[in-house]
């Protein structure tokens, strides 16, 4: 909560990113495991959420590596 009112509000907004994909990272990896379910629709919703949760950290990624 913290990271995402600093970068919604521009404060630190390098800070605030690090702090997002500290936490992205692991929740993505843990939390959305595709790769462990079966074929079906619970793999495709996982799937779809790694891919956003991925989407999320481009975006991350951008903002961490902008010039000032």
């Amino acid at each position: 909560v913290i990271g995402g009112l600093l970068l919604g509000l521009g404060i630190a907004p390098k800070l605030a990113s690090l702090l997002l994909i500290g936490t992205l990272i692991p929740t993505t990896a843990v939390g959305h495991a595709f790769w462990k379910e079966e074929e079906g629709a619970t793999r495709q919703q996982q799937l779809t959420q790694f891919f956003k949760n991925l989407g999320l950290l481009g975006g991350l990624l951008i903002v961490l590596t902008e010039k000032d």
